[in-house]
């Protein structure tokens, strides 16, 4: 289970729109690279609304967006268990705040991508700048927060790299490009759409396998809370 706390966290903050334009079923792939890390691979799994996260190395858990109930659903694979949380509706915030002055700007540059238009926007920060190529078509992004696999806080350009999600949430604006850069202009996070691909994908790719049991997070707090306090 150790990849189970990050995910966790990443579950925790996932877009909070109640329902998601689903008009593309099929897969996403991307590769994102952020400061000295190795690249790493992410594949969305969209059908109906719902996503279906993996991040290829981490196959013991898988996680589970489906906003039109609310709920992130995290699959462990080798305890064959599973856990479902809420989606938190959106409020405002200290750290919401603090994002509000991020700006989001439509410029008139396009540039086909794997068969789909995107649009060049810029979006800036406190001296950073992100370049996103956004298309339309392919539903919404689910944003996340500091903690994800995407970069975050403690990691160089992990600010604006977490900043231009939260924008999108609501949006029917997906990323086929995102170029992160630091105050000095150097690259500091890349995610870039390696392949779309168009197809069924099957129900149950949605839900917890059959025979999986589930996991009871409050029991589990109440005991690891008396062990803290020793």
């Amino acid at each position: 289970m150790k990849h189970f706390p990050r995910l966790l966290l990443v579950s925790m903050v996932l877009a909070s729109a109640a329902a998601f334009a689903a008009p593309f079923e099929g897969k996403v792939n991307f590769k994102m690279t952020s400061g000295a890390g190795q690249p790493q691979e992410m594949i969305y799994n969209i059908k109906g609304g719902k996503i279906r996260l993996e991040m290829p190395g981490q196959k013991s858990v898988g996680m589970i967006l489906d906003p039109a109930n609310k709920e992130t659903i995290m699959i462990m694979e080798e305890q064959k268990m599973y856990m479902t949380m809420a989606i938190p509706d959106a409020a405002p915030s200290a750290e919401g705040d603090k994002a509000s002055d991020v700006k989001l700007e439509k410029t008139g540059e396009t540039e086909k991508i794997l068969g789909h238009t995107a649009t060049k926007y810029i979006s800036t920060h406190e001296g950073t700048t992100t370049e996103l190529w956004l298309a339309e078509g392919l539903g919404m992004f689910a944003a996340f927060n500091n903690a994800n696999p995407m970069g975050g806080r403690g990691q160089r350009g992990g600010q604006a790299s977490t900043d231009w999600a939260r924008l999108l949430a609501g949006k029917e604006l997906f990323p086929l490009r995102v170029v992160g850069k630091d105050k000095s202009g150097k690259e500091s996070f890349r995610m870039e759409t390696t392949a779309i691909n168009e197809q069924s994908l099957p129900d149950s790719m949605f839900a917890p396998p059959p025979g999986y049991q589930k996991m009871d997070m409050g029991g589990m707090m109440k005991g690891i809370m008396p062990k803290m306090r020793r």
